[in-house]
């Protein structure tokens, strides 16, 4: 049985500074109104605490969407169920395989298109008795005919949008993960993008999606979690979680307000 079970899961991700190469040490708290508010510090190094408990129970047919302002803890959330940040603690327990499609799927630009195919298969531990059927899909998908024989250095952006969508979704996972933005190529090609990702999505036995769009929320997902500064705060049908969260930012200006009228 496909599942994913998260309990008590905290998330603290240390903050380099990227021109010392040396762990990033804070000299005092600015204000911001995204991202979680809270940290953390040893020696002086400082750790965002990006998720902070998080229990969640998904099984099969579950299709989730993640609510929340830029920095609530969605992306994080993803990339810790897709194994790319590892918990501070608390766990994550896991049945079937999973996908984390973020619109991109990284290109070798020195490789042709095929050899990208071939990579991409290899990485995601793909069947490599399907490999032809993979190229054949991905061909007739992109349209791109004899530039797949060439380095995809010479590509359009268009051009390897077409071919970075058709890779991350020529093989459905049973938990499929999505983050923000979905969509490559122009509007010609939007129809196919289209078409291709109700296939893709249909066939997956677990969905969890982050996304700003409401319209694409509600045409998706089945379930709503909102998150705020790394906290899950509300889990419901979709409805009511895609509710909560309006009522939530409407009452977060007269907040704010009456913080400015009382100082």
């Amino acid at each position: 049985m496909v599942y994913v079970r998260l309990k008590n899961v905290n998330v603290r991700i240390p903050i380099y500074d990227a021109n010392s190469l040396r762990l990033f040490k804070r000299q005092r708290r600015a204000a911001g109104s995204v991202g979680s508010h809270e940290f953390d510090s040893s020696s002086g190094i400082l750790r965002v605490h990006a998720l902070t408990d998080i229990s969640m129970d998904l099984s099969g047919g579950d299709r989730v969407a993640l609510i929340g302002h830029n920095g609530a803890g969605k992306s994080t959330l993803l990339r810790f169920m897709a194994g790319i940040y590892p918990s501070s603690s608390g766990t994550l327990e896991t049945e079937g395989n999973i996908h984390l499609y973020g619109g991109i799927t990284p290109i070798n630009p020195d490789a042709s298109g095929y050899e990208n195919i071939r990579l991409a298969a290899e990485l995601n531990h793909l069947p490599r008795t399907n490999i032809e059927g993979y190229l054949k899909d991905v061909e007739e998908f992109t349209e791109l005919g004899e530039y797949l024989d060439m380095p995809t250095r010479i590509y359009s952006a268009g051009m390897v949008a077409r071919l970075s969508f058709a890779i991350a979704t020529m093989h459905t996972p049973e938990i499929l993960l999505i983050d923000e933005g979905i969509g490559a190529g122009d509007a010609k090609f939007a129809n196919k993008v289209r078409e291709r990702i109700d296939t893709f999505t249909q066939k997956a036995s677990i969905m969890v999606v982050a996304s700003h769009s409401e319209s694409l929320l509600r045409k998706m997902c089945n379930k709503g979690a909102v998150f705020e500064g790394g906290h899950l705060i509300f889990t419901g049908t979709i409805d009511e979680a895609l509710r909560f969260s309006a009522e939530r930012n409407a009452l977060a200006p007269k907040a704010a307000n009456t913080a400015s009228t009382a100082a």
